[in-house]
């Protein structure tokens, strides 16, 4: 089950350093200290880091990485969405359900990235691609966005709740050992760096394949070694195909 070591809290392109602040304070309200902010507009990252009420160790082990550095340890990447006006492309979790979804998915020493977007615009869905599943907090239709520092409170109260109930039951499968993000990025990129180089002439037509593709080995959940097998397999024929 989710912890304050298994947690990480990613704040992609935020804008507003009260937002960025009041989120550092929810996480701490919780117990969650591990933040990494993805291109922050600076001036925003430094008046953030300065305003450090309620919040000061959250802001200064904070981290600025890209996207795939700040999940690329995660062997489940979630990222937040009202599901409106997109193509539903992976697993949606209602926040309510996250606590058995995370017993289904999340190996006992995993770690999870909860990944938030910009105040609003929300995540791009290159940003959403990348994750394992959507996290929905359950808001009316009427009004589906939250602000970002109520956002990170309500999903950090949830999983607070959640490890005080304690782990739910989970299957045996929980036990298979899932590779991080950065291992499904190289394969995703091997098999996308063949596709280039072979006999597949009709760039927007490889390009929707591969998005498919993605999302579909995303959802497989493959543990480490099948994706290492893959990886490998991708390597080998990538050795005997032409130079692009």
């Amino acid at each position: 089950m989710m912890s304050e070591k298994s947690t990480r809290i990613v704040l992609v392109r935020p804008r507003n350093p009260n937002n960025v602040g009041a989120a550092a304070r929810a996480m701490a309200n919780f117990g969650l200290k591990d933040l990494a902010v993805v291109d922050p507009y600076e001036p925003v990252w430094r008046e953030s880091v300065a305003a450090v009420d309620g919040a000061g160790e959250v802001l200064r082990l904070a981290r600025k990485l890209s996207f795939p550095e700040a999940v690329g340890d995660c062997h489940l990447v979630l990222g937040t969405s009202t599901g409106k006006r997109r193509k539903l492309s992976q697993p949606l979790v209602l926040l309510p359900e996250l606590r058995d979804f995370l017993a289904r998915r999340l190996p006992p020493a995993g770690r999870a990235a909860i990944v938030f977007g910009p105040e609003k615009s929300g995540l791009r869905n290159e940003d959403l691609d990348r994750c394992h599943a959507w996290l929905k907090i359950p808001t009316l239709d009427q009004a589906p966005s939250m602000n970002l520092g109520q956002a990170v409170a309500v999903v950090g109260y949830e999983l607070a709740r959640a490890a005080a109930k304690g782990p739910a039951a989970a299957p045996q499968a929980k036990k298979r050992v899932l590779p991080p993000a950065r291992q499904m990025e190289n394969l995703l990129d091997t098999i996308s760096s063949v596709a280039s180089r072979a006999d597949y002439k009709d760039a927007a037509l490889r390009e929707a394949h591969l998005k498919h593709l993605r999302h579909s080995i995303l959802r497989w959940n493959l543990d480490r070694a099948d994706a290492g097998r893959l990886l490998l397999l991708f390597e080998k024929i990538s050795k005997r195909l032409p130079e692009a």
